[in-house]
């Protein structure tokens, strides 16, 4: 005959519904008691999260401002690198002009 199995779960407890961390703290922190006492939990926001509800994320200011950098970098870069590559062509005809003359050939360079 089969016993049935105790119900493991405390009465009056609801798993299924959300939990402080969840509704409270957007699920990006720990729902504490307050420092200085008090019935009220808050928010203890996990690490690159900030704000009452640990709504805003610690480097989301730096966003804008590190795609310009970015960007701004890169495109020096690549005026930096055309910059090289004209003055190497440069060199490499004046180069050519010099050893043409050197040997006398009459070369349009």
């Amino acid at each position: 005959m089969d016993t049935p199995v105790p119900n493991l779960q405390p009465r009056g407890i609801d798993l299924s519904l959300p939990t402080c961390e969840e509704t409270q703290c957007n699920s990006h922190g720990d729902c504490v008691p307050p420092p200085g006492g008090g019935t009220d939990l808050v928010c203890d926001c996990h690490l690159g999260y900030r704000g009452e509800f640990c709504e805003d994320t610690v480097n989301g200011a730096l966003s804008l401002p590190l795609t310009l950098s970015v960007i701004a970098v890169i495109i020096g870069l690549l005026i930096l690198a055309f910059i090289l590559a004209k003055m190497r062509q440069r060199q490499k005809k004046n180069r050519r002009r010099h050893l043409a003359a050197k040997h006398g050939y009459n070369i349009a360079v």
